[in-house]
């Protein structure tokens, strides 16, 4: 309990709880490129630069899809134009592995 409750207040936010699962689901992760993978293939081609919101939902959990919805930066073609409801998983990554 004290790993998911740092704060020892009884109590788990959401923000405790994502760090957590993020925590445990990034501690075999050696690169930022394993990570990019993984969101590349959730995606339904398997290669698309974006992922879109619809996959985040069909994949990761509620607390884990929204965390992603609410963080990753929106997805711009090379054109500049923004894709409806897609996210840059790469730029999410890169922040990620900034930190």
């Amino acid at each position: 309990l004290a790993v998911v409750d740092p704060n020892r207040d009884g109590y788990i936010t959401l923000q405790e709880f994502m760090a957590f699962m993020i925590s445990r689901e990034t501690e075999n992760v050696q690169s930022r490129d394993e990570v990019e993978e993984a969101f590349r293939s959730l995606t339904k081609e398997g290669a698309k630069e974006y992922i879109t919101k619809e996959e985040l939902y069909a994949n990761l959990s509620k607390e884990q899809a929204d965390y992603c919805a609410q963080t990753m930066p929106p997805y711009y073609t090379k054109s500049g134009q923004q894709v409806q409801d897609a996210y840059d998983y790469s730029g999410f990554t890169q922040q990620l592995f900034q930190k």
